[in-house]
C-alpha cells in the first residue's frame, strides 16, 4: 500500500473516531488544524 493511502486512510479513520472534530483529530494526528485542513482537501476526505 503506498504511503500516501496509508496517510489518507489514517486520518480519515481519526477523524470518524472524533466524530468529525476537526481541531481534536488534528490534536490526535500531532498536526496543525491548517495541515489537517491542507491534507483533506489533497485526499479529497469531506
Amino acid at each position: 500500500m503506498p504511503m500516501a493511502e496509508v496517510e489518507r486512510t489514517h486520518i480519515a479513520g481519526t477523524l470518524r473516531m472524533m466524530g468529525g472534530n476537526r481541531e481534536k483529530a488534528a490534536k490526535l494526528l500531532g498536526m496543525g488544524l491548517r495541515t489537517l485542513y491542507r491534507k483533506l482537501n489533497q485526499y479529497g476526505i469531506r
